[in-house]
């Protein structure tokens, strides 16, 4: 049985971090964070995310993206927004696959289930999912606290 925290050290990225590189490089980092932390959640929890040639046509349509829609953005604005509705649709599906993931993961490693919130997966993708991976040792040590308060009022 691996340690809770080994998907964090492998990921070592803060989420305020990843916040910060996304917005400089003007989104760039979050999709080769998110090829990394693919890879690393497949490699820790061995439950396959995606496949990597998903994850490698994702990135091209994303980079066809970039250079395509503004050339034809002048001529055809729903274009625009077809392509960015589909990649934030993608990017929608890949954190609930990591979501899942994740609980089933803490759920037989370390017999407990992480609350990682839908909404929040749907309004902040990347970042959330970074810091749900961020505060599953955290979130294992909350849940023993209040196993062991619990236990102790019952023999009180």
């Amino acid at each position: 049985m691996s340690d809770i925290s080994t998907l964090k050290e492998k990921i070592n990225t803060k989420t305020f971090h990843l916040f910060l590189l996304s917005l400089v490089t003007w989104g760039l980092y979050s999709y080769i964070w998110l090829y990394k932390t693919s890879t690393a959640i497949e490699e820790v929890t061995r439950i396959k995310v995606m496949s990597t040639s998903f994850l490698v046509g994702y990135l091209t349509f994303i980079s066809m993206g970039a250079f395509l829609v503004p050339l034809v953005a002048p001529f055809a604005h729903w274009l625009t927004v077809f392509w960015s509705v589909a990649i934030w649709l993608i990017t929608v599906n890949w954190c609930f696959r990591v979501r899942t993931a994740l609980r089933t993961y803490a759920l037989t490693e370390h017999n407990f289930a992480p609350r990682i919130n839908r909404i929040f997966s749907v309004l902040f993708t990347f970042y959330h999912v970074n810091y749900c991976i961020n505060a599953l040792a955290s979130d294992k040590q909350k849940r023993e606290d209040k196993k062991r308060a619990k236990q102790q009022a019952i023999q009180a």
